[in-house]
């Protein structure tokens, strides 16, 4: 027997050729090269998929160990930073095809009858993609990683009635931490994939069966015969196969382009205890970033969860609005200038996101300060111990008993642990001095305190109480710093009362910089910092 033959008997090759190469498609023209869109976000897809299985064989989906993942891919695996620059960009570039695929097929009413459901499960199919970037930059478990999907899901809490529910599903527990990555991990490589799967079985069943629709016939004509138009056109393959296969060539060329030249961007490690970081989202979440700030207080649901539902159901329900018959855009001015604006606000509400400042101005940080952040994470001092909430509780919360104790007793406990405190569980670290030294500036940076308290509080009723209130005793002029150190650092508190211009150049305070000296200024802010 033949050996195609026998394919053919078991596979039905040549049904499935007929069904899907030799079937005869409406003249496109002259919209023929955007009908690419949609074979172009599906090789995008194929791609997102094979690497992402490449970078699930290399990544441990753990805190203690993401991140030190991401590093072994890009450093080590052959390629492996090529690959991560592809998935990357890659996310991007499906949404931005997605998009463009959505609204050609908007602008041309080709959602309408009888493809109804073809735009339908094109719409979920959106959706999906969205939560798996979503779900993707926890990931790497760096500071834009940790900060961005925590208040990702603070506004998933906001939801009414399902909220409070939707947030624990996510985290696991009461905040971010092993939990968390893992469920998020699950719903990025097992759930949504096979949601994904599923929902464009569909799609691309529902395109086959109803075929490609043909353009747009212009207002006041009659709609001409789609069977007619499919005789009168050509076959899938070759003709409109090969303007897919150079549509996805100049896609996945532009997409290793910007993995070769700019990467994929990997952060600091993740902080729980910075919480002057600037939680920025990806691109295609800035528009809902932005809206936030039109929407301040409780008002943040709306933003947040009711107008994009309700946009979400509009665009859902669109097909069965208006004539069927009427699908030039001419003939939907109502729907197209609603379109637009929709179209526009996007576009504006990204780049005011992306050109917004940022809400915590960042200040360069001691040296030693970020030797200390990195030697307190490797040394894992969080298993045991925690800081403003995040952490083990065998040993004693830092962010309570730092600001109590000194500079020498901290050193001391660091070096002899038991002589400190007998019986003490901590064990002898054999660090260098300057590791020690470190690590006292990060706590201090984090903690505050080891400080005279008598001489702060002088300089504080001094310079600050007319304005600022501690402990409800000062002025209402300025915020309450009852517990600012529960959001602000030493060095941060320290650079602002140096020069608050600097940091924000509309604040009215004055600067202490020429007035208090280096000392006073940082006495002022340990004091400060450890109020929490």
């Amino acid at each position: 027997m033949h050996p195609l033959k026998w394919v053919q008997d078991r596979f039905g090759w040549n049904n499935i050729k007929e069904a899907l190469l030799d079937r005869k498609i409406p003249n496109p023209k002259p919209w023929s090269w955007f009908y690419t869109l949609g074979s172009a976000t599906l090789a995008v897809l194929l791609v997102q998929v094979a690497t992402g299985m490449l970078l699930a064989m290399n990544y441990s989906p753990s805190p203690d160990h993401a991140y030190d993942s991401i590093l072994y891919i890009m450093n080590q695996v052959p390629l492996g930073w090529f690959i991560r620059g592809l998935h990357d960009w890659g996310a991007s570039a499906m949404i931005v095809l997605m998009l463009l695929h959505l609204l050609r097929i908007f602008v041309m009413g080709s959602y309408k009858a009888p493809r109804e459901m073809t735009w339908i499960i094109g719409i979920f199919l959106l959706l999906v993609v969205f939560g798996l970037g979503f779900t993707g930059y926890l990931l790497p478990w760096d500071q834009k990683a940790y900060w961005a999907t925590a208040v990702g899901v603070n506004i998933a809490e906001q939801a009414p009635f399902l909220g409070p529910l939707i947030a624990k599903v996510l985290k696991g527990g009461g905040e971010l931490g092993a939990l968390t990555l893992s469920r998020f991990y699950s719903f990025h490589v097992l759930v949504l994939p096979a949601l994904l799967a599923l929902l464009m079985a569909l799609h691309l069943y529902l395109v086959v069966y109803h075929g490609i629709s043909a353009p747009p016939h212009p207002k006041g004509k009659e709609p001409p015969d789609y069977q007619k138009l499919k005789g009168e056109g050509k076959s899938f393959y070759p003709h409109s196969v090969f303007k897919d296969i150079v549509a996805v060539a100049i896609v996945l060329g532009i997409v290793s382009f910007l993995a070769i030249y700019f990467g994929s961007h990997l952060g600091d490690p993740a902080d729980p205890n910075d919480s002057s970081y600037n939680p920025r989202p990806e691109w295609y979440f800035l528009f809902l970033f932005q809206m936030l700030k039109l929407f301040p207080g409780s008002l943040e649901t709306v933003a947040a969860i009711i107008l994009p539902t309700v946009g979400v159901i509009v665009l859902l329900l669109l097909p069965f609005f208006g004539s069927p018959a009427e699908r030039h855009p001419t003939a939907r001015p109502f729907s197209m200038g609603i379109g637009l604006v929709a179209v526009t606000l996007f576009i504006w509400f990204t780049y005011e996101g992306w050109r917004s400042p940022l809400l915590n101005p960042r200040i360069a940080r001691n040296p030693m300060i970020l030797e200390g952040k990195i030697l307190y994470t490797n040394l894992k001092c969080a298993y045991c111990h925690s800081m403003k909430g995040e952490g083990g509780n065998i040993g004693p919360d830092l962010a309570a008993t730092i600001p109590i104790r000194s500079d020498k007793w901290i050193e001391n406990h660091f070096r002899k642990p038991q002589s400190v405190i007998p019986g003490s569980k901590m064990p002898e670290l054999n660090l260098l001095d300057e590791e020690i030294y470190a690590l006292i500036a990060y706590l201090r940076d984090i903690g505050g305190g080891g400080v005279s308290v008598v001489k702060a509080e002088k300089l504080f009723q001094e310079n600050c109480q007319t304005c600022h209130k501690v402990d409800g005793k000062g002025g209402d002029m300025g915020p309450d710093l009852s517990h600012i150190g529960a959001f602000r650092e030493t060095s941060w508190i320290k650079a602002y009362t140096e020069n608050p211009q600097a940091l924000n150049p509309d604040s009215v305070m004055p600067e202490f910089k020429s007035s208090l000296t280096p000392e006073d200024l940082e006495t002022l802010a340990r004091w400060l910092s450890s109020k929490k």
